[in-house]
């Protein structure tokens, strides 16, 4: 399969369990919840990085804006499924990872040559 493929797949993947997780009334009993805003923060983080394999020529404001939507739509699902509840901390921990992430992109792309190599693989 092709590198892209594998990214795109790993992408959705990933969706899908930040959908399960986000949506499911007691995601504790699925993950050890240590500090919920730093584990909101981590998780954008690696989302922002992984939909940059996946889509590396889209540019940061698409992949960021695809990413914050996602968040911010997960949140008012959560507001409609108890004992869930809509919270606009975990959306700015969201956005603040994103940031984070494609901040880490592009320095892995400007100062990292094999990241940048890897990045945008083709075989």
């Amino acid at each position: 399969m092709a590198w892209r493929v594998l990214c795109v797949i790993q992408f959705c993947f990933l969706l899908v369990i930040y959908t399960y997780l986000g949506l499911t009334p007691h995601p504790e009993k699925s993950v050890p919840v240590f500090n919920d805003l730093l584990m909101h923060f981590a998780g954008y983080a690696v989302a922002a990085i992984s939909i940059s394999f996946a889509r590396p020529r889209w540019p940061y404001w698409q992949q960021a804006l695809l990413l914050v939507l996602y968040s911010i739509a997960i949140e008012i699902a959560q507001h409609f499924n108890p004992p869930r509840t809509f919270s606009g901390a975990d959306i700015i921990a969201n956005a603040t990872g994103v940031i984070v992430g494609l901040c880490l992109v592009v320095a892995g792309k400007k100062y990292c040559p094999w990241f940048r190599h890897l990045l945008f693989w083709k075989n």
